[in-house]
């Protein structure tokens, strides 16, 4: 075996697990917006179940019914209702090999008003600083009930069939603020010492383990909150074997809060594994399985933190959204066929908005009802795809996947598109991975590759097609000001791909947004002195928050010179003329002898789409030649135009 540390089973307690991938608990807004089990949430699990993982622990279930809830649709285990749709759920994993364990969640200060249905409650009377709403401080009551609503909800758990529960013990969460002197300043039995503090946390072990023997029992614990007076090492070590004496049978190694910021959900610039070494501590303070995990993306990376005995378990969270078949893939030595998570955090995104978690390269995230039960072609009619771009490749391997000939025509000489531009920036290499999985996936699913070739119209003739899908992307806008001819002009896409390599500076990259970052990120790397020039208020605006803050981070550590609300009026003899927040006020800047890198945005390349109007054949525009967007929605459109293409070929015949 390619992989016999990752794919040796494992015993715990009386249960079986068949390897040491363990899916990690992601919040996901997939039940229903009253709490119970959907069939979308069983669709989800089900696909990663059936992809291989050795154990696959639910995502926080809202153990209370009052100023417990976090988000639209959390899924619910407070009440005897919840234990049918529950039950649906553990034979979805179970039926599939897969060990089922779900976590139980309280987040305290954590919960905002607006999901919970009131002021939030804590430990202590203290703020989340991003949640930003008081908390009301817990008595002694309160905190009793709450510890025997978690209690009740690992019987109600027990009751649905789950093989374990995992205790919500990280992050930020209640049982994490009674844990850190930051958010816990009691002066009861409930604060003060490291004894007093997981006194909450031992409590609710102590009558699990004792009520339910045979029940797998996790924590999560975080082994660093990484914020002043937060739970650190030495404390969290401590606890970790008090754990262990109270009889739990894994520790589940967490880091971050949201006051934290990065350490939580690792922005795409953190290495793989970087918290490893957390986990390795804890392994040697404790002689119970340790899971560790982290920005973990290579089997053989997972293999060699289990061979070097640094951990007993490595949980997978985002690289599971992207391929849920990563564990049987990896099991096989197909490393190639694993479709790699970019790490552009969209999925954690969606959370934080309310929304139900989709993924940039997996369309079938959350859509996995519908999309896993479309239909074949009858009727192996002609599919002619225009572009070679991700919407064009995923619309190829739609088509061919769905019994349709397709053919791919591409006027360059290699496929990809704007993805080799996009991989260039710092951090962004694994959009590279992504690019070469697709191609290596057209490569061999006979679908018929033709590079170097533009459209014409006699095409359709050679070809003959029952529909033809359109994916010709997007190009820069150009310059507005043309003319000058005092600075070097240059677009950011020419700077990516690597067409225009030497530069003078100061380097004035005007347009703040994705693209202008990232480019400005990756000239400031190569020492370049570097200004942005943004008419809006915020870089970036619409960018994932993790690695938003992690980009500005950078380009702030950099000297990049950033002027937000500035708008260009002209450019004249070497002098950016700006208009400062809409003033009428003009400040003129003079560009000593640099370069000027425009990155205001694209338009969509439609030609081939208008002048296909007038063809007698159905046509289907998806991607950035419809409407610019970005990969996200045209790989989803590449992938839906299989299905309309089963559709219409079935309807006509």
């Amino acid at each position: 075996m390619l992989y016999p540390h990752l794919f040796k089973p494992a015993a715990i307690g009386k249960t079986w697990v068949r390897n040491r991938v363990v899916m990690a608990p992601m919040f996901t807004n997939f039940a229903s917006t009253t709490g119970e089990v959907s069939d979308e949430l069983v669709a989800y699990y089900a696909a990663r179940a059936r992809g291989g993982a050795g154990m696959i622990i639910v995502e926080s279930a809202c153990v209370s019914p009052e100023l417990c809830n976090q988000g639209p649709a959390q899924l619910n285990i407070f009440q005897r209702r919840h234990v049918i749709g529950l039950g649906r759920l553990r034979d979805a994993i179970k039926a599939n090999g897969c060990c089922a364990l779900i976590q139980l969640a309280h987040p305290g200060r954590q919960a905002a008003s607006l999901y919970c249905g009131g002021q939030p409650v804590a430990p202590s009377a203290i703020a989340c600083p991003i949640i930003k709403e008081i908390p009301r401080e817990l008595s002694i009551e309160e905190i009793n009930q709450i510890g025997k609503d978690f209690v009740q909800a690992a019987h109600r758990a027990n009751l649905a069939g789950f093989d374990g529960v995992e205790i919500h013990a990280a992050h930020g969460y209640l049982i994490n603020q009674f844990l850190a002197p930051r958010t816990n300043q009691r002066r009861d039995e409930y604060g003060g010492s490291l004894s007093n503090r997981m006194r909450f946390l031992l409590d609710i072990i102590e009558q699990i383990r004792r009520q339910l023997p045979g029940l797998i029992l996790s924590v999560r614990l975080n082994i660093d909150d990484f914020v002043e007076d937060g739970l650190r090492p030495p404390e969290s070590l401590r606890v970790c074997q008090a754990l262990e004496q109270a009889g739990v049978d894994m520790i589940h190694c967490a880091s971050g809060t949201y006051e934290s910021g990065l350490k939580s959900v690792e922005p795409d610039c953190y290495p793989e594994g970087w918290r490893v070494y957390l986990a390795e501590a804890v392994k040697k303070a404790v002689n119970i399985p340790v899971i560790t995990g982290g920005m973990i993306r290579s089997p053989q990376f997972a293999d060699q933190i289990l061979a070097a005995g640094r951990a007993d378990f490595v949980f997978l969270g985002r690289p599971l959204l992207a391929d849920p078949q990563w564990p049987n893939k990896a099991r096989l030595g197909l490393t190639e066929a694993i479709r790699p998570c970019i790490a552009c955090n969209g999925c954690m995104d969606d959370s934080f908005k309310g929304l139900g978690i989709r993924c940039t390269v997996n369309p079938r995230l959350g859509r996995e009802i519908i999309m896993d039960h479309e239909s074949r072609s009858v009727h192996p009619g002609w599919g002619l795809v225009i572009g070679g771009g991700p919407a064009g490749m995923q619309a190829a391997l739609s088509l061919q996947g769905r019994g349709i000939n397709t053919v791919l025509l591409e006027r360059q000489s290699r496929l990809g598109g704007l993805m080799p531009a996009a991989a260039a920036p710092p951090y962004k290499e694994r959009i590279a991975h992504l690019c070469r999985h697709m191609i290596w996936k057209l490569e061999r699913s006979g679908v018929d590759i033709r590079l170097g070739q533009e459209f014409t119209p006699d095409i359709l003739e050679q070809v003959q097609p029952d529909i033809v899908v359109v994916a010709t992307g997007s190009r820069p806008l150009g310059n507005p000001f043309p003319g000058d001819d005092s600075a070097e002009h240059h677009q950011a896409l020419d700077i990516l791909t690597g067409r225009v390599k030497d530069l003078v500076s100061p380097v004035i990259v005007i347009g703040g947004g994705r693209t202008g970052c990232q480019t400005a990120d990756y000239l400031a790397r190569q020492k370049y002195q570097v200004e942005i020039i943004e008419k809006r208020a915020y870089l970036a605006a619409d960018m994932e928050r993790k690695n938003r803050r992690a980009l500005m981070d950078r380009l702030k550590s950099a000297g990049v010179v950033i002027r937000t609300d500035s708008e260009v009026l002209a450019i004249k003899a070497g002098r950016i003329h700006i208009r400062i927040n809409a003033e009428e006020c003009l400040e003129e800047y003079v560009i000593q002898a640099g370069s000027v890198v425009w990155a205001i945005g694209f338009t969509p390349a439609d030609e081939v789409y208008k002048l296909l109007q007038s063809q007698p054949v159905p046509v289907l525009a998806i991607g950035d030649c419809l409407q610019v967007r970005g990969f996200r929605q045209g790989i989803l459109e590449g992938e839906s135009a299989g299905a309309a293409a089963v559709h219409l070929l079935n309807d006509i015949g």
